[in-house]
């Protein structure tokens, strides 16, 4: 036979030309009616089934074909080794203090107040639930006139679902929450017989009978409780009883951005000295301390299938990557860019604004302060680095604020002419506020990013945008500063001094060729004015003021509306 042809269908022409000659010596006619050919008919629709088989699963397995389902992306994401996250809950810190009005003895009996941990409350405003989140079972605070202490809370109610052991290996629970609640990614407790086991990311973590289970997030959502086969994890006795308990959380819409005094409901109990309920809200002014956010939503379809290609399943946080993958995970945050520097590994982190932006606010009216952490923040993200992943003891790290580059951008548009120069500026801010409000370049901005998206304004013909950058202008501010000053001198004593190595075609901050702005691991591009070009121009900080500001659009000219293309 000749096996050089690799198609099916060539070696099935040769198999029966084989079959041809054999049955030929034996005086036989071969067809495919006869058994071996009725063989050679059932391997080739194997074959063929193999092959539909094959492609259906390539196709269903990636992630960027058209009309990939949600589901098929996050089940496709858990196969990957990577567990899409849940919706985070927000959290911060409340703060007590008796007001002055109150009569001590009467009020508080026994002057001391006790209560639990998850203690629900609820918040006047957005009709939200928090629960007390103080670590310890309970706590007891002995009071005196001037007395105040601080509690932090956490967006969400705890719910406890029961289910019974069934003696077998690898027990599988899967639970949901219902309408737009979601099991919050880092509180879920799984209670076995009235003990608490631990919870670790996979079964080959766990040693021998260990009373420890396995929580990710489900194929179907929710979550998915893993018990051991006894190997890896203890198997749950037939007949237990398994509680699993978890923060049912609203995700970003847990958010406060204000600190409105006393705004808070109390639906669970404080007790004072003689066990009797106490009214809070008449003896206690209720401030927000720390703001309460880092609320996020589950974790988006984009996200999943951007971050595929960057799954690791090995669990040790070493390269600078990984670092920047364990806090996209996160989807608090806008921007993540890691990277090494003298042994350290830095992660330049900016806040998703959109989160924490009032409602009112856009990208030009936002404060400078919300594209940094502060120490507060910074301590959240330490720990949660520190529980979400194996460390490796060799790397050291440390969370640093980026450092802000400005930039003016200049937008220059031919309109239609039947279209208000109001009506065009505000669609062009409105996108562009959006652009950088969800940015998520970590290295270059190209100009086809924003020229797309203000392309998709039908009241504009065509449009253009140029960059400016102030570390660019600061450069050459300084130089020809310099060259002057040193002219100046030569002019006034005759000492001639070596002029400065100034070469004018440098560009900083920008693309040389293309204007695209480019800019490093610690760096964070905004569209900021508050400064000077080197010949002195100055760029408002103002959106709404007169003169050249942040963002500059430019009219060159209108076209007549006959010409808008025909749908």
């Amino acid at each position: 036979m000749n096996f050089i042809g690799i198609r099916f269908s060539s070696i099935k022409n040769e198999i029966e030309n084989f079959l041809k000659t054999e049955y030929n010596k034996a005086g036989i006619l071969f067809s495919s009616a006869s058994p071996y050919g009725q063989i050679l008919s059932v391997i080739e629709n194997l074959h063929q089934l193999s092959f539909l088989y094959l492609k259906n699963t390539i196709v269903g397995l990636d992630v960027n074909q058209p009309g990939t389902t949600e589901r098929m992306i996050k089940n496709a994401a858990i196969f990957a080794g990577h567990i899409p996250g849940r919706a985070i809950s927000a959290s911060g810190t409340l703060r007590f203090s008796l007001k002055t009005d109150i009569d001590f003895e009467k009020d508080i009996p026994g002057g001391k107040i006790s209560f639990f941990n998850k203690l629900n409350i609820k918040n006047k405003t957005n009709s939200l639930d928090y629960s007390f989140n103080i670590g310890t079972e309970i706590a007891t605070h002995r009071l005196n006139p001037n007395y105040q202490f601080f509690i932090p809370i956490i967006q969400g109610k705890w719910m406890t679902k029961s289910y019974t052991g069934e003696g077998i290996a690898l027990q599988t629970i899967s639970s949901n929450d219902s309408g737009q609640q979601d099991v919050e990614n880092f509180n879920v407790q799984v209670i076995v017989n009235g003990n608490l086991w631990t919870i670790k990311k996979h079964i080959y973590e766990m040693i021998p009978e260990e009373q420890a289970v396995v929580v990710r997030t489900g194929f179907n959502g929710g979550v998915d409780i893993i018990f051991g086969n006894g190997g890896f994890g203890a198997i749950p006795p037939v007949g237990s009883t398994i509680q699993l308990l978890y923060l049912s959380s609203e995700g970003s819409l847990g958010n406060i951005f204000r600190r409105t005094r006393n705004d808070w409901n109390f639906v669970g109990s404080i007790f004072d000295g003689n066990g009797q309920i106490v009214d809070i809200d008449k003896i206690f002014n209720i401030d927000i301390y720390n703001d309460i956010t880092f609320g996020a939503d589950g974790e988006s379809i984009e996200f999943t299938r951007t971050i595929l290609p960057i799954v690791s399943n090995n669990f040790v946080l070493a390269l600078p990557q990984q670092y920047a993958y364990e806090i996209k995970k996160l989807g608090v945050f806008s921007h993540v860019n890691a990277y090494e520097k003298s042994g350290t590994i830095f992660i330049a982190v900016v806040p998703n604004i959109n989160l924490f932006k009032n409602q009112n606010s856009d990208y030009f009216t936002i404060d400078k302060s919300a594209f940094t952490l502060d120490t507060y923040e910074k301590s959240k993200i330490d720990n949660y680095l520190r529980t979400s992943g194996v460390i490796q003891l060799t790397r050291k790290y440390k969370i640093v604020n980026p450092k802000l580059s400005y930039y003016v951008m200049n937008v220059f548009v031919i309109p239609y002419s039947d279209v208000s120069d109001e009506s065009i500026n505000s669609q062009i801010l409105d996108k562009v506020s959006n652009y950088f409000l969800s940015l998520s370049r970590i290295n270059i901005i190209p100009k086809l990013d924003i020229i797309r998206q203000l392309s998709n304004i039908k009241d504009i013909h065509s449009v253009d945008i140029q960059f400016i950058s102030k570390k660019n202008e600061d450069y050459h501010k300084s130089m020809i500063l310099e060259m002057q000053n040193q002219l100046n001198m030569y002019a006034e004593t005759g000492v001639t001094k070596q002029l400065p190595n100034y070469d004018s075609s440098t560009t900083l901050g920008l693309d040389p060729i293309l204007g695209d702005i480019i800019f490093d691991p610690e760096e964070m591009p905004i569209i900021r004015g508050g400064w000077k070009n080197r010949d002195g121009t100055h760029y408002s900080s103002d959106i709404e003021g007169n003169g050249l500001k942040s963002v500059n659009i430019i009219k060159k000219g209108s076209i007549d509306p006959k010409n808008r293309p025909i749908k």
